[in-house]
């Protein structure tokens, strides 16, 4: 089990730290990897097709999570090119395909990029800038000898600034995809990070991903989310997911979309860090907005309460220590993975 952890809970998503006490067993004693990393699960809004203002908002969001050490950052689903207005009445739409009759339907033509293009292109360049890896989550237009189709894509772009991994969503939501997305066909994608070996899922995926990455044996998944739920998405995010994260052994850093103002429905809010023993790390609980106050949840699954952490605090959960000091804009802890097999 792990000892203790730090999680940095900025305004608009959650940094974790991970600290490895010693080596892999294999592990020669030259080995140059780092023995810590911090990672960012950014919450925030987007405006549907407001390219523009998305993408300097999420700009500024990792660079305060990179001002905070993090060095990966994950972004929520289509967060450059919108998933659907924060109503949920409007939903992209290509010409002659389904639309469920609640939805009004936006071409998604004039906001749609290619990769690479101008996001790829500015969050590779961003990357590069701050010295981090960042998921750049959008709407990708792609054409071919038959004509143009759009997928669900997120990329990775790294240090060097360069795109070194270019995932397209293989299973689309079939409610309000069916009428704009393409299911992927790049399978699953990992990449080597000197942290460890990383691989990328979109929202719905998670259904049915995990086992497909199993035998590549990575280290954390990056994952965009765009929930959309009938109830209240804790059950999901607090137990059924980390309940199934911990049959895969690999950490899940779940950044989800965010609304600007209450809606009359569930699912934003909840990013989640997840370890590969299926604890619940850090969770943002903040629902609205990209700059309200996050704060760390120390309720082990089972349902024992939430404690909200003050200004400076320690409590002891099971072989969890957890040390939180809070600001007005973040949490911060410690984590200590002095497993043999940890690769961090």
């Amino acid at each position: 089990m792990f000892s203790a952890y730090r999680t940095f809970v900025i305004a608009a998503g959650i940094c974790f730290t991970i600290a490895r006490l010693q080596a892999p067993k294999n592990t020669p004693a030259t080995d140059e990897r780092p023995k810590t990393v911090k990672v960012a699960a950014v919450q925030c809004s987007s405006v549907l097709g407001d390219v523009e203002a998305n993408r300097r908002k999420l700009t500024k969001l990792v660079e305060e999570a990179a001002s905070n050490e993090a060095k990966i950052v994950v972004l929520p689903e289509c967060a450059i090119t919108g998933y659907l207005s924060q109503d949920l009445r409007t939903n992209w739409h290509l010409r002659g395909w389904p639309l469920e009759s609640d939805f009004h339907g936006k071409d998604p033509s004039q906001y749609a990029e290619p990769v690479p293009g101008p996001s790829t292109v500015h969050f590779a360049a961003l990357a590069k800038r701050l010295q981090v890896y960042i998921t750049v989550p959008f709407v990708e237009k792609y054409r071919d000898t038959e004509g143009t189709v759009y997928y669900n894509t997120v990329c990775l772009v790294s240090p060097k600034g360069e795109v070194v991994a270019h995932y397209r969503k293989l299973t689309p939501w079939p409610r309000p995809e069916q009428s704009w997305a393409t299911p992927g066909d790049r399978g699953v994608q990992c990449f080597d990070t000197e942290y460890g070996r990383v691989g990328m899922a979109i929202c719905f995926d998670i259904h049915t991903i995990l086992q497909k990455y199993r035998p590549k044996k990575i280290w954390a998944l990056l994952y965009p989310i765009a929930w959309v739920d009938d109830t209240h998405p804790a059950e999901w995010f607090w137990h059924t997911l980390p309940a199934e994260t911990a049959r895969y052994k690999h950490y899940v850093i779940g950044a989800n979309w965010s609304v600007d103002k209450r809606q009359d429905w569930y699912g934003y809010g909840f990013s989640t860090i997840i370890s590969p023993s299926g604890e619940v790390l850090a969770g943002a609980k903040s629902l609205y907005g990209s700059g309200d106050r996050l704060r760390h949840d120390s309720n082990r699954l089972g349902g024992r309460g939430h404690s909200r952490a003050p200004s400076s605090h320690s409590w002891k959960l099971n072989d969890w220590t957890i040390q939180a000091l809070s600001s007005r804009t973040m949490i911060i802890c410690t984590l200590v993975d002095p497993r043999s097999n940890a690769i961090v």
